[in-house]
């Protein structure tokens, strides 16, 4: 769990920062920077078309939350945002409660950051930023996306031991189904046999399943499960992750339906070694396009080509499953200690996904890995 504290941590230093940058206010509506601000999550986040949730910071470190009143009971409990303001209607943002709240706070000109920019999103319509523009117009709207990573991106202690926890979940979850996967069953049943793992250790949700299995469908990627039905000769790959107090984890492994072949294991130590390699690059101060091209070296030197599809073999993670910064060719960011990121590079064939993902944080002696499920192809009787 985060203590209390840390929350309020958070408010002060995004306050510290917003002073540095003379950005005066931030108005928060994005659902994951409301948790890493306030604490506050949602048990149902697409509810916010109907009834948004606002928070809005200053840069002296006051903040207030605008709910709807449906949650506003949760939200007092769960936050530790004291001020909570309430409206009532539904189906768009609170413009006048932002409005009035701001003039509270004394904040009625400078510059407001919100969620405009690099891998972030308005909580609210097009329309309804369009009118609170329009509300404030002695405001200057800013991005604040930079500042806002340049908090989130470095993962605490205690974010650390969450997303490990997940890992471990997730690493329960390979487990079950794998022991459980026999020939014949369908791709949707041994999903669910995860997700219910996951949920009885704990996880708040499964986070994401995905399943390939059988000869003309590795290259789906990113597919649900489906009805298709394990065969003798089949790879099952899956890439999971659950859910455990708003921080995700994500990774994949693989099990084979029947005796595992000794090509498809050299194949699967090779990528294991790949990763191994890259891993081992991780270092405090060394950028993560570095990382990248030792994993390129890594493929190289096995006689292989990596397809890096973008330029990229790896991603961060933290209350969402895909968070900057990126292990890839063209990404500058320089490792820190509480960087948190997976490591995946992978090559396909006609037999399988060789893939063997793994979630590391970087230490002052390199990288840590979160993720410790057994990394050899699976046996399924």
């Amino acid at each position: 769990m985060i203590a209390p504290d840390e929350y309020r941590g958070r408010i002060a230093r995004l306050a510290a920062l917003m002073r540095e940058q003379d950005i005066d206010t931030v108005v928060l509506s994005g659902e994951s920077n409301i948790d890493y601000f306030s604490g506050f999550r949602h048990h149902a986040p697409w509810t916010l078309f109907a009834r948004p949730f606002l928070q809005i910071i200053t840069a002296d470190g006051r903040a207030a939350m605008l709910t709807h009143g449906f949650l506003e009971r949760e939200m007092r409990q769960t936050s530790v945002v004291e001020d909570v303001r309430v409206y009532t209607h539904s189906g768009g943002a609170p413009i006048t409660l932002v409005r009035d709240t701001l003039r509270d706070l004394g904040v009625t000109s400078g510059r407001l950051g919100m969620e405009l920019g690099y891998e972030q999103r308005l909580g609210i319509s097009h329309a309804d930023f369009v009118a609170l523009s329009a509300a404030l117009d002695g405001m200057q709207i800013a991005d604040a996306a930079d500042l806002l990573w340049s908090l989130r991106r470095i993962k605490s202690p205690a974010e650390r031991a969450l997303m490990q926890r997940s890992a471990e979940i997730t690493t329960a979850a390979f487990q079950a189904c794998f022991a459980a996967a026999r020939p014949g069953m369908t791709e949707i049943e041994i999903a669910r046999i995860a997700a219910e793992t996951m949920v009885h250790l704990g996880a708040e949700r499964p986070g994401f399943i995905l399943v390939a299995s059988g000869e003309g469908n590795y290259e789906n990627l990113s597919g649900k499960p489906t009805e298709r039905r394990l065969q003798h000769g089949d790879m099952l790959w899956i890439d999971m992750g659950a859910v455990y107090h708003g921080y995700w984890s994500d990774f994949c492994r693989a099990a084979y339906v029947g005796d595992v072949p000794a090509d498809m294991k050299a194949a699967q130590q090779r990528i294991v070694d790949i990763n191994t390699a890259t891993i081992a690059a991780i270092q405090p101060g060394r950028a993560l396009r570095d990382v990248a091209s030792a994993c390129v070296a890594a493929f190289e030197r096995n006689g292989m080509t990596l397809n890096l599809g973008t330029n990229r073999i790896g991603h961060g993670m933290g209350l969402m499953s895909t968070e900057p910064p990126h292990v890839a060719l063209y990404d500058e960011t320089v490792c820190e200690e509480g960087l948190v990121f997976t490591i995946e590079p992978r090559f396909i064939n006609h037999g399988g996904v060789f893939n063997c993902e793994e979630l590391v944080v970087v230490e002052p002696t390199g990288a840590h890995v979160l993720t410790d499920a057994p990394r050899d192809i699976t046996a399924i009787g």
